[in-house]
């Protein structure tokens, strides 16, 4: 039940987030903390410390949403800790995890610092990752979520093209 409130919370947060709604990053906060509590359970670290990470950068995405950038040294700060969290816990995970953490961290930094185009091609290449490393463990609900999660990465490229030249 926590697999399927995860995904489909995680998957209105980037329908939301490809359409620019505010709202979009009030579900990720809601989803990144369910989802704390998933990994948790199936003894996903390196994913639990990516879901702190993610809670702290889509806050950030909130309280800059459609403003000008304040606390832009905060999110810098959370990526640092971020990536050294990742370096350390590497040699419990595998390097497939590591990818799929590396690549969310950064598809989500960059929607957070409005870098649109970036930020989606990278959250299409982590939805991938996800997509086989989900079904390869059996978490075929959320395997599915991460190929529907790669359509609306599709669209949100498709959507931003011709409206920002990142």
């Amino acid at each position: 039940m926590l697999q399927i409130a995860v995904a489909v919370l995680y998957f209105i947060n980037k329908v939301l987030l490809s359409l620019d709604k505010k709202l979009g990053w009030q579900i990720g906060i809601a989803a990144s903390l369910l989802a704390f509590i998933y990994f948790f359970t199936l003894k996903l670290y390196i994913l639990v410390g990516l879901e702190t990470g993610f809670f702290g950068i889509q806050f950030f995405g909130l309280i800059n949403h459609k403003k000008e950038m304040k606390y832009e040294n905060l999110l810098y700060a959370i990526m640092v800790v971020l990536l050294l969290f990742l370096y350390f816990v590497l040699k419990n995970s595998s390097i497939l995890e590591f990818l799929i953490s590396a690549d969310f961290i950064l598809a989500i930094f960059l929607l957070a610092k409005r870098k649109t185009i970036l930020g989606w091609i990278s959250m299409l290449i982590g939805h991938l990752m996800m997509a086989y490393f989900t079904y390869q463990n059996q978490q075929f609900f959320f395997a599915t979520m991460q190929v529907l999660s790669i359509v609306v990465s599709v669209f949100a490229i498709y959507r931003n093209r011709s409206f920002t030249s990142q």
